[in-house]
């Protein structure tokens, strides 16, 4: 497994992003007739893509260029990832993506293709973004600790759905099996939305989720949300008590959406797409989308961000090595 210093990550993300912002001041951007292209490390149709089309919609104005989302999916987001960091860093591609990427990889992966410092730079951090725990109405339960009785008189006929290898989705359930000493199978998808399918034909009985894709199935009833992986209750489900309301302190872990670019972006580069991204995502239209997923936007600076990531890898990168999970 890859050994990342935690205490060097908000200093060398910030080393790197200075040398990377300091060079080709003067380059123009946008580049005439050049599109921008967010990638998504996931398939259409998940959170992640819808987000990113959304703001690709009202970001192309401000800058006066046509914005496109593309869909590269697969290898816990490394895929997408790798095509971000052999881009040209004219600002023209930029990856959206969840915290995994820089904050989770490292501990998965004994070799990583890519340099989660060196690698990208930082651009904002979008939103926090908390998963639900939701759980097949095939399941004789309402709540977690009925989940939690149910699944010890059952050891290892449980299966937990997640939208990739090691996000936060697999953590939640991993750290939740930890926490009631329960016997559950994990079983990995690619990207949220064949999550929902495996979810609502049964392969699967329960998972950690987005809110949006969580809500669309409990209103077609095939899931109940028993919960919120985070420390407070979302606005757009505050029926839906945390983890700790529920009966499992401590047993979540939450992250969020960043986008970054590929090394070496220029300072002016960096500064401009910050401002129109930032700009975008406080849009009340945007928020709202946001909010109705179960998320908050952020919109940080690039620092904030970096600050930001040096937290959630000393959360995630714990929780990894203690489970003693690994993907390759």
């Amino acid at each position: 497994m890859m050994t990342v210093s935690l205490r060097l990550i908000a200093s060398a993300f910030a080393a790197c992003t200075c040398l990377h912002l300091s060079n080709a001041l003067g380059q123009a951007f946008p580049i005439p007739g050049k599109p921008i292209r967010i990638v998504v490390p996931f398939p259409p149709g998940g959170t992640s893509d819808i987000q990113a089309r959304h703001v690709a919609s009202k970001l192309g104005p401000p800058l006066g260029a046509s914005v496109i989302v593309e869909n590269k999916p697969g290898a816990s987001t490394i895929i997408g990832a790798m095509a971000v960091v052999k881009a040209e860093p004219d600002g023209h591609t930029l990856l959206y993506t969840l915290t995994l990427t820089v904050a989770s990889n490292p501990y998965l992966f004994r070799k990583l293709p890519y340099d989660p410092i060196r690698d990208f730079t930082p651009i904002t951090y979008a939103c926090n973004g908390p998963t639900v725990l939701a759980v097949s109405t095939s399941l004789p339960v309402n709540n977690v600790g009925e989940l939690i009785e149910h699944a010890r008189k059952n050891p290892g006929k449980l299966n937990f759905g997640s939208w990739s290898p090691g996000g936060t989705g697999q953590l939640n359930g991993e750290l939740l099996k930890e926490f009631a000493g329960i016997d559950i199978v994990h079983v990995p998808y690619k990207g949220s939305a064949e999550l929902v399918q495996a979810l609502a034909s049964g392969q699967v009985q329960m998972a950690f989720d987005g809110l949006f894709t969580a809500q669309t199935l409990q209103k077609a009833g095939k899931v109940r949300i028993v919960a919120i992986a985070d420390d407070k209750r979302a606005s757009a489900a505050p029926e839906v008590p945390t983890m700790a309301e529920a009966g499992a302190p401590g047993a979540y872990i939450s992250g969020g959406f960043h986008f970054f670019g590929p090394a070496n972006l220029p300072r002016a580069i960096v500064a401009r797409l910050n401002a129109e991204l930032v700009g975008v995502l406080r849009m009340q239209e945007i928020e709202d989308m946001y909010t109705s997923m179960g998320m908050e936007v952020v919109a940080s600076t690039p620092e904030e961000q970096v600050a930001i990531l040096r937290t959630q890898s000393e959360r995630q990168g714990s929780i990894i090595r203690k489970l003693g999970i690994t993907l390759d």
